[in-house]
């Protein structure tokens, strides 16, 4: 049965629902699932994992934000971030992407965030500039959803984009009626599982039918008012409701290709960020077995000042204190580690590298989290 249609059903399967995942939720560090054991790895990504270097495989986590061609294949780095202001010339863009791919030794991911609406990452190309929201596109016909969304994502490939960070699962409204900051900005598809699933659904369809890989956000759920980019955010909801919102990644899960953690910090759950959270970035996990998970940007302010409140400013953020967030980051599980600051992937990379060398079980658990980015890149014909 598809993901749309089984989330009709959903009221009849609400209590079972809830009871499997706070039974998941119990377990910090839960045991890979029988899927994950039994994905299918093609024999090239085994024989290129094994091949890799130290530095190869710490290059291949992080994800940085696109400054040039040179500077990303120098230094290996697995993916690129591509923003709005990058999207004003396609054929430059084009060009430069190829350059990149050219130069480098393993293909790069290309990865962009394009929703619609406010977060209109194409709004500089002739033609592009009033994209539909998520609020808007939820009440359109699925087709209507998916021959758009196609449309897109056929700009992007064309441009040499490979991975959307999108769709937003995020609730409109929390369980308290409270508008969320997805519901402010018209990011969101609907308040629950039966409004936004088929909708995503649709969304994700086009994307694929084009050949763009999709990253659901923002796990467990974005059920705030506050922006966790800029400031701390605390989300008060009880394990029931988190559990609500997260059976969402749950229905979508046999689509998208992977989840972007969510910086807020639930406290019921534990006290870290959810992103730096071994619990619930497990909790993803055990939904996504072999799929991405990725972490928003950790050059976000509000995590900077959860690290080291008294000295995350722009000029005097000390290196310590934003490796300390990198562990922490890859200590809870991520895959892809997300920076906006070229210089610091470097800083990055190199400290990645050393705790490698020191570390047995992190050097293990980088090569699972290698091998699944290695996949991903050879769904998208990177390899």
């Amino acid at each position: 049965m598809e993901p749309a249609k089984k989330y009709r059903r959903l009221p009849k399967m609400i209590q079972k629902a809830h009871l499997l995942l706070l039974l998941a939720l119990l377990s910090p560090f839960p045991l890979q699932s029988a899927e994950a054991r039994n994905a299918t790895i093609p024999s090239g990504v085994e024989t290129l994992l094994t091949a890799m270097s130290d530095e190869e495989k710490a290059a291949q986590m992080i994800l940085v934000y696109f400054s040039s061609p040179e500077f990303v294949s120098r230094h290996g780095f697995g993916g690129v971030l591509i923003m709005q202001n990058m999207v004003r010339d396609l054929e430059k863009l084009s060009m430069r992407l190829q350059l990149l791919q050219q130069t480098s030794k393993i293909g790069v991911l290309v990865a962009i965030d394009q929703e619609g609406g406010r977060v209109n990452r194409l709004k500089y190309l002739q033609g592009w500039k009033q994209l539909p929201s998520a609020a808007t596109m939820s009440h359109w016909p699925m087709k209507r959803i998916e021959a758009h969304s196609r449309r897109v994502a056929g700009v992007l490939k064309r441009s040499g984009i490979q991975l959307n960070l999108a769709p937003v699962l995020d609730p409109a409204r929390n369980h308290r009626g409270e508008e969320t900051l997805i519901g402010m900005e018209q990011r969101a598809f609907g308040n629950n599982g039966r409004e936004i699933v088929p909708v995503a659904s649709a969304m994700v369809k086009g994307y694929h039918a084009n050949g763009v890989l999709t990253i659901a956000k923002h796990f467990p759920g974005y059920n705030v008012a506050n922006h966790s980019d800029h400031e701390t955010a605390i989300s008060n909801a009880t394990k029931e409701e988190i559990a609500e919102n997260a059976e969402v990644f749950r229905g979508m899960a046999p689509l998208v290709d992977g989840i972007m953690m969510s910086s807020i910090r639930y406290r019921q759950l534990d006290s870290n960020p959810a992103v730096l959270s071994p619990r619930i970035v497990g909790w993803a996990r055990t939904l996504y077995p072999d799929r991405l998970i990725i972490t928003d940007d950790l050059w976000g302010v509000a995590l900077r000042r959860w690290v080291a409140p008294q000295q995350a400013t722009e000029q005097g953020y000390p290196d310590r204190e934003l490796l300390r967030l990198v562990r922490l980051a890859l200590d809870a599980g991520n895959d892809i580690l997300m920076i906006t600051y070229p210089q610091k992937a470097v800083l990055m990379k190199q400290a990645i590298i050393r705790w490698m060398e020191k570390d047995t079980r992190l050097r293990d658990r980088i090569d699972r989290s290698v091998r699944r980015i290695l996949m991903a890149k050879s769904k998208a014909g990177l390899l």
